[in-house]
């Protein structure tokens, strides 16, 4: 059996020691044949390293790493000077990002024996460049990854953030006027800022984000999973003593989902390879790198539940750094906590989680951030997963109160019922558990439905209120009637909240009888 490709980025290395290799070449020889300039956004983890550790051996014209993938026979495999710029390599934390440019660059002329005379970045590129072309006779390739790593790691920093994009700004401002000693360019990153000069100065630039014939270029499909892995899946499938097709259809539900034409769908290739490796069900992705600035933007804005939300390709054009907090829909799209899974038209599209991996997790971690203390976060879910499973409304108040009890005051205070009604539902998501909020009926809007195997919840809630109202609210508009087919029971929930003491003061259940 093949090794898995984990943790390597290089293709080289991943051929020389038989590894499994998902042929993806097929994707770039329209891009190499066209002698192009392009960019692509992907979210971290996703296969953009190893795609172009591909394009360098491609134009290094290693033919012999590439016998038997489908590009072996398509091109001429002329070598060309490769540039490559990694920015996870480039360093600017203890140092500023110029400084780390020049080391960066400095350190690729030696490797390539030219010597390098400039003091900025932009002149040290530019020499670099045409130093190559001078040497080998050919036009240069650039390619650059996770280019805007730099801006992402301080996106909770407005001003060092924007400071790192005017480097990049001026940096990248070298390509605008040296496209004739290029053969090709390939830049990819995270996101997309509409005012990093790439993308304003290289108006030839193509942008292969949401292209529909490069939709499945990273990522693993079904059929490729099942293919390539074939193996694995057999080994799983055994020790887990479960069919293939549950394996399969859970490892979809986990993994699978992301999208970018709305159409087709491929899943997490970091998720799938750990899963693989390690045989759980694990938040592999989500784990690497915890959102907590993103977690703090989207909390510091409330946004009830991000189920359906509409976006325009538009929106990614206007996203600027200064604005950040205007375009968290943009942010969590492209940083991959959002994906597309309708296409509107062509120009908008429906977003959604894209799996449980990522739903849970981040419906965990939003949670999380309101929570001061040491209190069990994993304590009080069980406790309030086992309370609605055995009809405990005793024990699901205190579990409640407990959570309530951690949230800052000057949260409660300033966000009121948006709030609570928020952390609840979130809280109960990450139960596992199915449940809708703001549930519309022909007779008006319920709060909340939880469905456990044996108990249909509907719960209303009211502050600082008469707990009365809220019940004698539910069966006047009789929100009961649609669930009455089900056989659950039927439990209707009148919930009342103290916004001072920051806890359930009552809580009534009452069973309907069919």
């Amino acid at each position: 059996m093949k090794k898995l490709s984990l943790p390597l980025n290089d293709f080289a290395t991943v051929i020389e020691e038989n590894r499994i290799y998902v042929d993806k070449t097929r994707f770039l020889l329209p891009l190499i044949a066209n002698r192009g300039f392009y960019f692509l956004s992907r979210p971290r983890r996703f296969g953009k390293s190893l795609l172009l550790s591909t394009f360098k051996y491609i134009f290094q014209g290693r033919k012999d790493l590439f016998a038997g993938l489908y590009i072996e026979d398509k091109i001429d495999w002329q070598p060309y000077p490769v540039i490559y710029l990694d920015f996870l390599n480039i360093s600017y934390k203890d140092n500023t990002l110029t400084e780390g440019l020049k080391s960066y660059l400095r350190r690729e002329a030696k490797k390539e024996n030219v010597v390098l005379v400039g003091d900025s970045p932009r002149d040290l590129f530019s020499e670099l460049i045409i130093a190559l072309k001078a040497k080998y006779q050919q036009n240069v390739v650039i390619l650059i990854d996770e280019y805007d790593k730099s801006i992402i790691d301080y996106i909770d920093d407005p001003a060092q953030a924007t400071l790192n994009r005017d480097t990049l700004k001026h940096f990248f401002g070298t390509l605008k006027g040296m496209t004739v000693d290029l053969q090709f360019i390939f830049l990819t990153g995270v996101s997309k800022f509409s005012k990093v000069s790439l993308f304003s100065d290289l108006n030839n630039l193509i942008d292969l984000t949401l292209k529909d014939y490069f939709a499945t270029a990273l990522g693993y499909t079904q059929t490729e999973l099942e293919t390539y892995f074939a193996e694995y899946l057999a080994r799983e499938s055994s020790k887990k003593n479960m069919p293939m097709p549950d394996l399969l259809a859970e490892i979809k539900r986990w993994y699978n989902g992301y999208s970018w034409d709305g159409a087709n769908s491929v899943y997490n290739p970091y998720s799938i390879l750990n899963f693989l490796d390690e045989g759980k069900f694990l938040n592999h992705w989500f784990s690497t790198g915890t959102p907590t600035m993103v977690v703090k933007l989207l909390n510091n804005r409330y946004i009830e539940d991000l189920q359906d939300v509409p976006f325009g390709v538009f929106e990614l054009e206007r996203y600027k750094i200064e604005e950040i907090e205007k375009h968290l829909v943009s942010l969590l799209f492209q940083t991959g906590y959002l994906t597309i899974t309708e296409k509107l038209d062509e120009e908008n599209f429906l977003l959604n989680y894209p799996n449980k991996e990522v739903r849970d997790s981040f419906n965990y971690f939003r949670v999380a951030e309101y929570i001061e203390g040491d209190v069990s976060l994993a304590k009080l879910k069980y406790n309030l997963k086992k309370s609605l499973e055995t009809g405990n409304m005793d024990l699901f108040v205190e579990n409640l109160t407990i959570l309530f009890a951690q949230i800052p005051y000057q949260i409660v205070t300033a966000k009121k019922e948006a709030y609570y009604q928020l952390i609840i539902y979130l809280t109960l998501k990450i139960l596992g558990l199915e449940i809708k909020a703001e549930e519309n009926t022909n007779k008006g809007r319920i709060d909340a439905v939880i469905f456990v195997p044996n108990y249909i919840y509907i719960i209303e809630f009211k502050f600082s209120s008469s707990i009365k109202k809220a019940l004698l609210q539910i069966k006047d508009k009789k929100y009961y009637e649609k669930y009455l087919a089900d056989n659950r029971q039927i439990c209707l929930v009148g919930m009342n909240f103290d916004y001072e003491n920051r806890t359930v003061v009552e809580c009534v259940m009452e069973k309907v009888e069919k």
